[in-house]
Protein backbone atom coordinates (compact mmCIF):
# COMPACT_ATOMS: atom_id res chain seq x y z
CA UNK A 1 0.00 0.00 0.00
CA UNK A 2 1.26 3.29 -1.12
CA UNK A 3 1.49 6.12 1.72
CA UNK A 4 0.52 9.44 1.25
CA UNK A 5 3.94 10.87 1.38
CA UNK A 6 4.89 8.46 -1.46
CA UNK A 7 2.34 9.22 -3.94
CA UNK A 8 2.76 13.05 -3.33
CA UNK A 9 6.52 12.52 -4.06
CA UNK A 10 5.41 10.24 -7.29
CA UNK A 11 3.16 13.18 -8.72
CA UNK A 12 5.88 15.60 -8.08
CA UNK A 13 8.47 13.86 -10.02
CA UNK A 14 6.11 13.32 -13.10
CA UNK A 15 5.01 16.90 -12.97
CA UNK A 16 8.97 18.09 -12.92
CA UNK A 17 9.43 15.13 -15.88
CA UNK A 18 6.71 16.86 -17.78
CA UNK A 19 8.05 20.10 -17.36
CA UNK A 20 11.27 18.85 -17.99
CA UNK A 21 10.32 17.26 -21.38
CA UNK A 22 8.35 20.43 -21.98
CA UNK A 23 11.97 22.40 -21.36
CA UNK A 24 13.72 20.11 -23.74
CA UNK A 25 10.94 20.42 -26.19
CA UNK A 26 10.75 24.60 -26.29
CA UNK A 27 14.80 24.20 -26.04
CA UNK A 28 14.89 22.31 -29.22
CA UNK A 29 12.66 24.41 -30.97
CA UNK A 30 14.06 26.99 -30.35
CA UNK A 31 17.44 26.12 -30.94
CA UNK A 32 16.01 25.14 -34.46
CA UNK A 33 14.22 28.49 -34.81
CA UNK A 34 17.79 30.16 -34.13
CA UNK A 35 19.40 28.15 -36.43
CA UNK A 36 17.21 28.58 -39.41
CA UNK A 37 17.00 32.30 -38.08
CA UNK A 38 20.42 32.72 -38.59
CA UNK A 39 21.00 30.96 -41.92
CA UNK A 40 18.21 33.17 -43.16
CA UNK A 41 20.17 35.58 -46.34
CA UNK A 42 17.76 38.44 -45.52
CA UNK A 43 18.04 39.85 -41.93
CA UNK A 44 15.49 39.95 -39.21
CA UNK A 45 15.19 42.22 -36.20
CA UNK A 46 12.95 41.91 -33.15
CA UNK A 47 12.17 45.26 -31.65
CA UNK A 48 9.85 45.86 -28.35
CA UNK A 49 6.66 48.34 -27.64
CA UNK A 50 9.68 50.66 -27.00
CA UNK A 51 10.94 50.04 -30.68
CA UNK A 52 14.39 48.71 -28.22
CA UNK A 53 16.04 45.86 -30.26
CA UNK A 54 15.34 42.58 -28.34
CA UNK A 55 17.29 39.88 -31.33
CA UNK A 56 18.54 40.22 -34.04
CA UNK A 57 20.48 37.45 -36.71
CA UNK A 58 23.68 36.77 -38.45
CA UNK A 59 22.55 38.49 -41.78
CA UNK A 60 21.50 41.75 -40.06
CA UNK A 61 25.23 41.85 -38.54
CA UNK A 62 26.02 41.57 -42.10
CA UNK A 63 23.61 44.09 -43.51
CA UNK A 64 24.92 46.51 -40.90
CA UNK A 65 28.76 45.81 -41.01
CA UNK A 66 29.29 46.08 -37.11
CA UNK A 67 27.33 49.31 -36.88
CA UNK A 68 24.73 46.77 -35.17
CA UNK A 69 25.63 48.45 -31.62
CA UNK A 70 22.42 50.56 -31.02
CA UNK A 71 20.00 49.29 -29.06
CA UNK A 72 17.32 51.60 -31.07
CA UNK A 73 15.83 50.56 -34.11
CA UNK A 74 15.32 54.17 -35.13
CA UNK A 75 18.88 54.77 -34.91
CA UNK A 76 19.94 52.94 -37.30
CA UNK A 77 18.92 54.45 -40.38
CA UNK A 78 19.12 57.96 -41.75
CA UNK A 79 15.61 59.10 -41.58
CA UNK A 80 15.08 58.00 -38.39
CA UNK A 81 11.98 59.88 -37.27
CA UNK A 82 9.99 58.06 -40.68
CA UNK A 83 11.12 54.66 -39.10
CA UNK A 84 10.28 55.96 -35.81
CA UNK A 85 6.48 57.00 -37.16
CA UNK A 86 6.02 53.44 -39.45
CA UNK A 87 7.10 51.37 -36.49
CA UNK A 88 4.32 53.05 -34.36
CA UNK A 89 1.77 52.80 -36.67
CA UNK A 90 2.80 48.63 -37.01
CA UNK A 91 3.12 48.71 -32.69
CA UNK A 92 -0.23 50.63 -32.16
CA UNK A 93 -2.45 50.28 -34.99
CA UNK A 94 -1.03 46.93 -36.14
CA UNK A 95 -0.46 48.50 -39.68
CA UNK A 96 2.09 46.04 -42.02
CA UNK A 97 4.21 47.72 -44.27
CA UNK A 98 6.52 46.27 -46.90
CA UNK A 99 9.80 47.41 -49.10
CA UNK A 100 10.30 50.57 -47.71
CA UNK A 101 13.70 51.99 -48.45
CA UNK A 102 16.34 53.39 -46.00
CA UNK A 103 19.71 55.13 -46.11
CA UNK A 104 22.13 53.48 -43.67
CA UNK A 105 25.35 54.92 -42.62
CA UNK A 106 28.07 52.79 -42.71
CA UNK A 107 31.18 55.23 -42.57
CA UNK A 108 32.39 58.83 -44.17
CA UNK A 109 30.84 58.99 -47.63
CA UNK A 110 29.69 55.74 -47.60
CA UNK A 111 26.33 54.79 -47.07
CA UNK A 112 23.53 51.61 -47.99
CA UNK A 113 20.08 51.35 -49.39
CA UNK A 114 17.89 48.91 -47.76
CA UNK A 115 14.70 47.57 -47.60
CA UNK A 116 12.51 47.08 -44.91
CA UNK A 117 9.38 45.08 -44.13
CA UNK A 118 7.54 45.83 -40.23
CA UNK A 119 5.00 43.36 -39.09
CA UNK A 120 3.35 43.47 -35.57
CA UNK A 121 3.89 40.74 -33.21
CA UNK A 122 1.29 39.42 -31.03
CA UNK A 123 0.54 37.08 -28.45
CA UNK A 124 -1.66 34.30 -27.75
CA UNK A 125 -4.90 36.61 -26.68
CA UNK A 126 -3.97 39.18 -29.90
CA UNK A 127 -2.08 42.09 -27.94
CA UNK A 128 1.28 43.22 -29.66
CA UNK A 129 4.42 43.09 -27.60
CA UNK A 130 6.51 44.32 -30.72
CA UNK A 131 7.15 44.05 -34.20
CA UNK A 132 9.23 42.03 -36.32
CA UNK A 133 11.65 43.56 -39.18
CA UNK A 134 12.69 42.18 -41.99
CA UNK A 135 15.66 43.45 -44.10
CA UNK A 136 17.03 43.46 -47.80
CA UNK A 137 20.02 44.94 -48.76
CA UNK A 138 19.32 47.29 -51.94
CA UNK A 139 22.96 48.48 -52.21
CA UNK A 140 23.78 46.72 -55.42
CA UNK A 141 20.55 46.66 -57.14
CA UNK A 142 20.32 50.53 -56.84
CA UNK A 143 23.33 50.30 -57.97
CA UNK A 144 22.72 48.85 -61.12
CA UNK A 145 19.53 50.51 -61.63
CA UNK A 146 21.11 54.20 -61.56
CA UNK A 147 24.24 52.81 -64.14
CA UNK A 148 20.69 51.40 -66.45
CA UNK A 149 19.57 54.77 -65.73
CA UNK A 150 22.29 56.52 -66.54
CA UNK A 151 22.48 54.86 -70.06
CA UNK A 152 18.96 55.46 -70.74
CA UNK A 153 19.49 59.13 -70.37
CA UNK A 154 22.54 59.33 -72.63
CA UNK A 155 19.96 57.20 -74.94
CA UNK A 156 17.65 60.04 -74.74
CA UNK A 157 19.91 62.99 -75.10
CA UNK A 158 21.20 61.29 -77.75
CA UNK A 159 17.10 61.56 -79.33
CA UNK A 160 16.90 65.03 -77.83
CA UNK A 161 20.09 66.31 -79.60
CA UNK A 162 18.58 64.60 -83.15
CA UNK A 163 15.01 66.36 -82.26
CA UNK A 164 16.86 69.67 -82.00
CA UNK A 165 18.85 69.51 -85.09
CA UNK A 166 16.42 68.12 -87.39
CA UNK A 167 13.95 71.43 -85.77
CA UNK A 168 17.12 73.65 -86.49
CA UNK A 169 17.93 72.33 -89.83
CA UNK A 170 14.31 72.74 -91.41
CA UNK A 171 14.32 76.10 -90.05
CA UNK A 172 17.10 77.52 -90.81
CA UNK A 173 16.82 76.16 -94.53
CA UNK A 174 13.60 77.86 -94.90
CA UNK A 175 15.56 80.95 -93.76
CA UNK A 176 18.36 80.44 -96.16
CA UNK A 177 15.64 79.92 -98.94
CA UNK A 178 13.62 82.96 -98.23
CA UNK A 179 17.23 85.25 -97.89
CA UNK A 180 18.41 83.80 -101.56
CA UNK A 181 14.90 84.54 -102.92
CA UNK A 182 14.86 87.82 -101.50
CA UNK A 183 18.33 88.76 -102.77
CA UNK A 184 17.41 89.13 -106.54
CA UNK A 185 13.28 89.97 -105.90
CA UNK A 186 12.34 94.01 -106.03
CA UNK A 187 8.63 93.60 -105.24
CA UNK A 188 7.84 94.98 -102.30
CA UNK A 189 4.99 93.46 -101.80
CA UNK A 190 7.27 89.79 -102.15
CA UNK A 191 9.82 90.82 -100.07
CA UNK A 192 6.67 91.63 -97.43
CA UNK A 193 5.73 88.12 -98.07
CA UNK A 194 9.75 86.61 -97.35
CA UNK A 195 9.99 89.05 -94.58
CA UNK A 196 6.92 87.43 -93.17
CA UNK A 197 7.79 83.44 -93.78
CA UNK A 198 11.47 84.04 -92.65
CA UNK A 199 9.56 85.70 -89.18
CA UNK A 200 7.74 83.02 -89.03
CA UNK A 201 10.74 80.18 -88.87
CA UNK A 202 12.73 82.27 -86.56
CA UNK A 203 9.97 82.53 -83.88
CA UNK A 204 9.17 78.65 -84.37
CA UNK A 205 13.29 78.27 -83.64
CA UNK A 206 13.13 80.47 -80.60
CA UNK A 207 9.84 78.56 -79.23
CA UNK A 208 12.08 75.57 -79.54
CA UNK A 209 14.74 77.08 -77.44
CA UNK A 210 12.63 78.29 -75.00
CA UNK A 211 10.20 74.69 -74.31
CA UNK A 212 14.33 72.86 -74.57
CA UNK A 213 15.31 75.71 -71.57
CA UNK A 214 12.19 74.78 -70.14
CA UNK A 215 12.20 71.24 -70.21
CA UNK A 216 16.17 71.09 -69.12
CA UNK A 217 15.75 73.59 -66.29
CA UNK A 218 15.53 71.73 -62.86
CA UNK A 219 12.69 71.22 -61.21
CA UNK A 220 12.44 72.40 -57.28
CA UNK A 221 9.16 72.39 -56.14
CA UNK A 222 7.79 74.04 -53.58
CA UNK A 223 5.49 71.86 -51.63
CA UNK A 224 2.38 73.68 -49.78
CA UNK A 225 -0.74 71.72 -49.30
CA UNK A 226 -2.98 71.91 -52.32
CA UNK A 227 -6.42 71.18 -52.09
CA UNK A 228 -6.71 69.44 -55.69
CA UNK A 229 -10.12 70.00 -56.52
CA UNK A 230 -10.39 72.94 -56.49
CA UNK A 231 -7.02 73.56 -58.34
CA UNK A 232 -8.47 70.89 -60.99
CA UNK A 233 -11.75 72.95 -61.32
CA UNK A 234 -10.15 76.32 -61.69
CA UNK A 235 -7.94 74.51 -64.97
CA UNK A 236 -11.06 73.48 -66.51
CA UNK A 237 -12.41 76.70 -66.32
CA UNK A 238 -9.01 78.53 -68.17
CA UNK A 239 -9.13 75.62 -70.44
CA UNK A 240 -12.92 76.34 -71.68
CA UNK A 241 -12.15 79.90 -71.64
CA UNK A 242 -9.17 79.74 -73.79
CA UNK A 243 -10.40 76.79 -76.18
CA UNK A 244 -14.02 77.51 -77.32
CA UNK A 245 -15.52 75.40 -79.41
CA UNK A 246 -18.03 72.64 -80.00
CA UNK A 247 -16.55 69.96 -77.59
CA UNK A 248 -17.24 68.75 -73.71
CA UNK A 249 -15.28 69.38 -71.16
CA UNK A 250 -16.83 67.56 -67.85
CA UNK A 251 -16.36 66.22 -64.55
CA UNK A 252 -17.49 62.72 -63.84
CA UNK A 253 -16.42 62.53 -60.16
CA UNK A 254 -14.87 64.54 -57.86
CA UNK A 255 -13.60 63.83 -54.58
CA UNK A 256 -11.71 66.44 -51.76
CA UNK A 257 -7.79 65.50 -51.87
CA UNK A 258 -5.26 67.59 -49.90
CA UNK A 259 -1.75 66.93 -51.67
CA UNK A 260 1.72 68.51 -51.22
CA UNK A 261 2.78 69.99 -54.06
CA UNK A 262 3.47 73.29 -56.03
CA UNK A 263 0.28 74.64 -57.74
CA UNK A 264 1.77 76.58 -60.07
CA UNK A 265 3.75 73.28 -61.73
CA UNK A 266 0.89 71.07 -61.27
CA UNK A 267 -1.31 73.71 -63.25
CA UNK A 268 1.18 73.78 -65.97
CA UNK A 269 0.72 69.96 -65.98
CA UNK A 270 -3.28 70.25 -66.14
CA UNK A 271 -3.52 72.71 -68.64
CA UNK A 272 -0.85 70.59 -70.81
CA UNK A 273 -2.67 67.20 -70.65
CA UNK A 274 -6.07 69.12 -71.30
CA UNK A 275 -4.90 71.03 -73.97
CA UNK A 276 -3.62 67.97 -75.61
CA UNK A 277 -6.93 66.04 -75.08
CA UNK A 278 -9.28 68.56 -76.48
CA UNK A 279 -6.73 68.84 -79.67
CA UNK A 280 -7.24 64.83 -79.85
CA UNK A 281 -11.00 65.42 -79.21
CA UNK A 282 -11.71 67.95 -82.06
CA UNK A 283 -9.38 66.36 -84.75
CA UNK A 284 -12.70 65.11 -86.31
CA UNK A 285 -15.56 67.73 -87.41
CA UNK A 286 -17.33 64.31 -87.86
CA UNK A 287 -17.50 63.91 -84.14
CA UNK A 288 -18.59 66.03 -81.18
CA UNK A 289 -15.20 65.97 -79.25
CA UNK A 290 -15.65 64.82 -75.39
CA UNK A 291 -13.15 64.98 -72.46
CA UNK A 292 -14.24 63.49 -69.02
CA UNK A 293 -12.12 64.25 -65.66
CA UNK A 294 -12.72 62.05 -62.94
CA UNK A 295 -10.49 62.40 -59.32
CA UNK A 296 -10.67 59.72 -56.94
CA UNK A 297 -8.83 58.52 -53.42
CA UNK A 298 -7.37 55.63 -53.62
CA UNK A 299 -5.19 53.21 -51.07
CA UNK A 300 -2.04 51.44 -52.66
CA UNK A 301 -1.25 49.07 -49.57
CA UNK A 302 0.12 50.97 -47.27
CA UNK A 303 0.08 54.25 -49.19
CA UNK A 304 -2.86 56.62 -50.04
CA UNK A 305 -2.95 58.44 -52.84
CA UNK A 306 -5.29 60.71 -55.48
CA UNK A 307 -5.91 59.54 -59.06
CA UNK A 308 -7.13 61.75 -61.48
CA UNK A 309 -8.22 60.57 -65.09
CA UNK A 310 -8.14 62.31 -68.02
CA UNK A 311 -10.10 60.83 -71.23
CA UNK A 312 -10.89 61.98 -74.48
CA UNK A 313 -12.71 60.53 -77.55
CA UNK A 314 -9.64 61.33 -80.48
CA UNK A 315 -8.57 58.62 -82.78
CA UNK A 316 -6.15 57.54 -79.73
CA UNK A 317 -2.23 56.58 -80.04
CA UNK A 318 -0.85 54.42 -82.40
CA UNK A 319 0.14 51.17 -79.85
CA UNK A 320 3.99 51.35 -81.77
CA UNK A 321 3.90 55.13 -80.10
CA UNK A 322 2.22 54.38 -76.98
CA UNK A 323 5.94 53.78 -75.34
CA UNK A 324 7.62 56.95 -76.87
CA UNK A 325 5.10 59.58 -76.38
CA UNK A 326 6.97 61.31 -73.78
CA UNK A 327 10.20 61.41 -75.41
CA UNK A 328 11.79 65.05 -75.77
CA UNK A 329 10.61 66.25 -79.41
CA UNK A 330 8.56 62.91 -80.55
CA UNK A 331 5.87 64.84 -81.38
CA UNK A 332 2.76 63.25 -84.14
CA UNK A 333 1.56 66.94 -83.91
CA UNK A 334 2.06 69.44 -87.01
CA UNK A 335 3.97 72.39 -85.44
CA UNK A 336 4.39 70.64 -82.37
CA UNK A 337 7.78 70.47 -80.31
CA UNK A 338 7.15 67.27 -78.40
CA UNK A 339 8.06 68.92 -75.17
CA UNK A 340 4.80 68.73 -74.03
CA UNK A 341 4.22 65.46 -72.70
CA UNK A 342 8.32 64.99 -71.18
CA UNK A 343 7.62 68.09 -69.10
CA UNK A 344 4.44 66.92 -67.76
CA UNK A 345 6.26 63.63 -67.04
CA UNK A 346 9.11 65.82 -65.43
CA UNK A 347 6.93 67.21 -63.13
CA UNK A 348 5.09 64.31 -62.10
CA UNK A 349 8.63 62.59 -61.18
CA UNK A 350 9.20 65.49 -58.93
CA UNK A 351 6.06 64.87 -56.76
CA UNK A 352 6.87 61.64 -56.57
CA UNK A 353 4.15 60.54 -58.36
CA UNK A 354 2.96 58.33 -61.85
CA UNK A 355 1.70 58.93 -64.89
CA UNK A 356 0.54 56.15 -66.99
CA UNK A 357 -1.47 56.49 -70.97
CA UNK A 358 -4.00 54.16 -72.37
CA UNK A 359 -6.02 53.71 -75.48
CA UNK A 360 -9.80 53.54 -74.65
CA UNK A 361 -12.24 51.47 -76.64
CA UNK A 362 -13.57 52.18 -79.21
CA UNK A 363 -11.66 55.15 -79.69
CA UNK A 364 -9.91 57.64 -77.75
CA UNK A 365 -6.90 58.04 -74.83
CA UNK A 366 -6.91 58.55 -71.12
CA UNK A 367 -3.99 59.42 -68.99
CA UNK A 368 -3.95 58.44 -65.41
CA UNK A 369 -1.91 60.86 -62.94
CA UNK A 370 -1.51 59.41 -59.51
CA UNK A 371 0.17 61.59 -56.43
CA UNK A 372 0.69 60.37 -52.85
CA UNK A 373 -1.43 61.90 -50.34
CA UNK A 374 -1.25 62.06 -46.38
CA UNK A 375 -2.84 59.54 -44.63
Amino acid sequence: MISLVEFSVALALIAISIVLLRFRSDHKHRRLNDQITNEMPSGVITVNRQGSIIGHNRASERIFEGTLSSTVLRDLVSESDRLQNLLDRCINAGDVFTRVEFHVPIAPQHEKRIGINLSPIRNKKGGIEGAICLLSDLTEIVDLQNQVKLKENFAALGEMSAGIAHEFKNSIATVLGYAQLSAGETSTEVLHTYAKEIEKESNSMSTIVADFLNFARPVNPSILDVDMDTLLESVIGDVRASRPGEYELIRTSQVRAIVGCDATLIRQMFLNVLLNAVESATGNPEVKGRITVAMENIRERENYSVRIVIEDNGPGIPVHELTKIFYPFFTTKPGGTGLGLSLVQKIVMAHNGRIEVQNTEPHGARFLLTFPIGH
